[in-house]
């Protein structure tokens, strides 16, 4: 229940927005009522309020002071302010300190009614992004210790969706948290029920899912028991989201990547080395033979994994990787173009021209002109 408070200094008002709201039906329960500014600071240094109805125009300190006072506090109430004609300009001051909206005395209770039902709705959306980010924030932080008191057992999934956000289809037994984590998104599915169950549920969610989006592929981690212990979980999913570029299936579990791809590991890992060698060393002269060897897959095989991951060829990564540096020192520098040739790989600045126009549709000066201006 969203807990309320009302304050107004004249009783007949006080009263009537007491009973003639539809309280309960709103979901909203009347724990506290003020008949001045500074009592309402008084109850809200003790009590947990959810929602304030003040009027402006009270002894001791206005309604619009009263959210002043607030503003800056931890987790302050939505306000919705009560006014009087003459008080106009100044209840819309109070829109800037919190306050959902403003009412006109005398009141139109039905309209007021609306407007709570709005300031419900936006609590409930706070709440609950409050909290998934909570949440969140608990199992990135991890523990070592297992929760064997825990009522639930855990499993993460991490959703590579580049597409829109995922619809996430009404179950009875299951209970899911989203969080934006750009560019994939993560499900937590809660079940009091044994792992291996949890984890057969978590795929048949998934594959739900799966018919509804085009381009999404899930990595479920392991079953966990307590809240605490979802990173091992998590990073369980996001070692298996690695084998998305390789995979046939677009739901992978542990059991199904050791089986089917588990011989590809390395491979996969030589992969990811090769960009970081690229990272580092895209201004030295790098071949896809040099690199091939240093991370210890065969040329032909290195090829046909790394255009299977980046979807373009190595030659074309590291090129590209390079024009991205060069475009940066000609837009944050003032080197000649024979320099930024030599620091981005290229020993020769007319091939390094070529290369630039090629891929950018202008020369290099062109380039630095553009964006200068």
């Amino acid at each position: 229940m969203i807990r309320v408070m009302i304050a107004d200094d004249e009783p007949l008002i006080l009263k009537n927005l007491t009973s003639i709201i539809h309280w309960e039906d709103l979901g909203c329960e009347v724990v506290a009522t003020a008949k001045n500014g500074m009592d309402i600071i008084d109850i809200l240094k003790n009590e947990p309020i959810d929602l304030l109805l003040t009027d402006i125009s009270m002894p001791k300190m206005t309604g619009v002071e009263v959210l002043k006072t607030i503003h800056d506090w931890k987790s302050p109430p939505l306000a919705i302010l009560l006014s009087g004609y003459d008080e106009f300009s100044y209840a819309r001051e109070g829109l800037k300190y919190n306050a959902l909206d403003y009412f006109l005395k005398p009141i139109d209770y039905e309209e007021l009614e609306s407007c709570i039902q709005k300031a419900v709705d936006e609590i409930h959306l706070k709440e609950e992004q409050w909290e998934k980010q909570a949440l969140f924030e608990r199992i990135m932080k991890g523990t070592n210790v297992v929760d064997e008191e825990s009522p639930f057992s855990y499993v993460v999934m991490v959703v590579k969706d580049s597409d829109h956000e995922m619809d996430v289809p009404p179950s009875s037994d299951i209970k899911v948290y989203s969080y934006p984590l750009n560019p994939t998104h993560m499900f937590l599915v809660l079940r009091g029920e044994e792992q291996g169950a949890l984890v057969e549920q978590a795929e048949r969610l998934a594959s739900e899912m799966v018919a509804s989006s085009r381009n999404v592929i899930f990595a479920i981690g392991r079953a966990v028991r307590g809240i605490m212990d979802c990173k091992k979980s998590f990073e369980e999913a996001e070692s298996i989201l690695k084998f998305s570029s390789f995979a046939q299936e677009r739901v992978l579990t542990k059991s199904l990547v050791d089986k089917r791809y588990g011989a590809r590991t390395s491979a996969i890992d030589a992969v990811d080395q090769a960009a970081e060698i690229v990272s580092r060393q895209f201004q030295e002269d790098l071949s896809i033979d040099q690199v091939a060897d240093e991370v210890g897959v065969s040329v032909s095989y290195f090829s046909q994994l790394f255009k299977k991951k980046y979807h373009m060829t190595f030659l074309e990564y590291l090129r590209r990787t390079r024009m991205d540096h060069a475009c940066l020192l000609l837009t944050t520098s003032e080197l000649e173009t024979y320099r930024i040739a030599e620091k981005v790989g290229y020993t020769d600045q007319r091939y390094f021209s070529q290369v630039f126009k090629k891929t950018l549709g202008v020369t290099p000066t062109q380039y630095r002109k553009q964006h200068q201006s």
